[in-house]
């Protein structure tokens, strides 16, 4: 019946049974830590009381570590974001102000304007950007509904995730009432 016990197969009967044997009799030196076992399952029936506000507590500890976490994360895509600013600016200034002047720019000696009137030039090159900015905006206006998607999944496994962490530290919890209870033995 033990093994049974131990393989989750007993009913609560046959526990209540092994329960009293293990309290009640003297067992064999093989099964003193069974014995042992029993004991504090014994003792574990004493309602432990659970301040009201405990669940609050676990929450509002759990929101401030991800707000760390989601802070932290932040932090790190500003200053690399920063980073690469940066970058580019120093290497737009080394081209454009503290170039040498007798290197070429490009594989031709000769950079050549392919437009003799300057607004001509600008209204093309308007043009031309107004084109780009409308087909980025147009490749990305589909991703909306991806990420519309995405949040929508993501929510409720956050949700998720605090209950699993609160439930570790719950866990926590009875490990360390279970040893406070061995030390005052």
């Amino acid at each position: 019946m033990l093994e049974r016990f131990y393989q989750g197969e007993t009913s609560l009967e046959e526990e209540l049974r092994l329960q009293r044997y293990f309290a009640s009799q003297t067992v064999p030196e093989e099964l003193i830590p069974d014995k042992e076992l029993f004991k504090a399952f014994g003792e574990g029936e004493d309602s432990v009381e659970v301040p009201e506000e405990l669940d609050e507590k676990i929450l509002q500890s759990l929101d401030r570590m991800e707000k760390k976490e989601t802070r932290t994360r932040r932090i790190s895509m500003y200053s690399l974001s920063g980073l690469a600013a940066g970058l580019l600016v120093m290497i737009a200034v080394y081209l454009f102000f503290l170039r040498d002047d007798n290197r070429p720019m490009l594989a031709s000696n000769q950079i050549a304007d392919t437009y003799a009137d300057p607004m001509q030039a600008y209204e093309e090159a308007k043009k031309t950007l107004v084109y780009v900015s409308n087909k980025l905006n147009t490749g990305t206006s589909e991703l909306e509904q991806v990420k519309q998607v995405s949040k929508m999944t993501t929510q409720p496994l956050q949700s998720l995730s605090k209950i699993n962490k609160g439930s570790k530290e719950l866990s926590l919890l009875g490990q360390l009432r279970r040893v406070g209870e061995v030390e005052s033995r």
